[in-house]
């Protein structure tokens, strides 16, 4: 056995590239997966050279394990999941179309509890990656959701995003409960993300430090919640929101 093995699945906007190319530099072997294939096409422009690739649907039982496999091809194992949910367009209570609704909160809740039995499934079938340095109970593996801000507050307009995001983290919570017995570690990152700087004056009006979180700094969180750092850390949310939950109200 070599360097550990990353599974990225789903890249978002840029924050995906960010995660990838951040375990890349830390020694990791990694795969990136996602639906569209110009998304993958720039996370291969971001990467150094022995990257793997999967083009393909995330949020069914089929297109996770073709993602595993292609891993397995690739470097014969997988130690970490990095899961990127797709955000939902924005939308209000009024507008519910049911659906719509329910077609995607199968993409994220059920997609989310998939990836999960899936991954764990494969993680359970091999052994341990040896850890350096200081002594440790071993891992089996660890898997993290990155999640917008909407996962633990919501805003007007953003309905089924808020709650697919919301149930997204009730199975982070759920699913590191029921792995914790079996070494496994499971997580979220949850951000102010680029994006929101592209809606009215969200960052400004709204967060302290008057910016939202950059990619580099996502994936940076990510990183430390899968190392043997880490190793005491589970069911938990690591949050990057500038002070915004700390603020009562809006900035003058």
């Amino acid at each position: 056995m070599g360097e550990p093995v990353t599974l990225v699945l789903g890249l978002g906007r840029e924050v995906g590239d960010a995660i990838a190319r951040t375990f890349q530099e830390d020694g990791h072997r990694v795969l990136v997966a996602d639906a569209s294939a110009e998304r993958l096409e720039s996370a291969r422009d971001a990467l150094e050279e022995g990257a793997a690739t999967y083009h393909g649907e995330l949020h069914t039982r089929l297109g996770l394990r073709n993602a595993i496999t292609a891993a397995l091809e690739a470097f014969g194992r997988i130690d970490n999941a990095v899961i990127i949910p797709e955000i939902e367009e924005g939308d209000h209570l009024l507008d519910f179309a049911q659906e719509k609704f329910e077609k995607a909160l199968a993409r994220s809740a059920r997609g989310a509890a998939l990836a999960l039995r899936v991954i764990s499934e494969r993680l359970l079938e091999q052994e341990d990656l040896p850890q350096a340095g200081v002594q440790r109970i071993p891992q089996k593996g660890t898997i993290t959701f990155v999640l917008g801000y909407a996962a633990i507050a919501s805003m007007p307009g953003r309905f089924t995003e808020s709650v697919g995001q919301h149930a997204i983290l009730g199975v982070v919570k759920a699913g590191a409960l029921e792995l914790a017995e079996h070494a496994i570690r499971v997580n979220a990152v949850i951000a102010i993300r680029p994006r929101e700087e592209r809606s009215e004056t969200w960052t400004a009006r709204r967060v302290p430090l008057g910016r939202a979180a950059l990619a580099d700094e996502i994936a940076e969180a990510a990183r430390y919640i899968a190392s043997p750092q880490a190793a005491y850390l589970t069911g938990q949310s690591l949050i990057l929101d500038g002070g915004r939950s700390t603020l009562s109200g809006l900035l003058d």
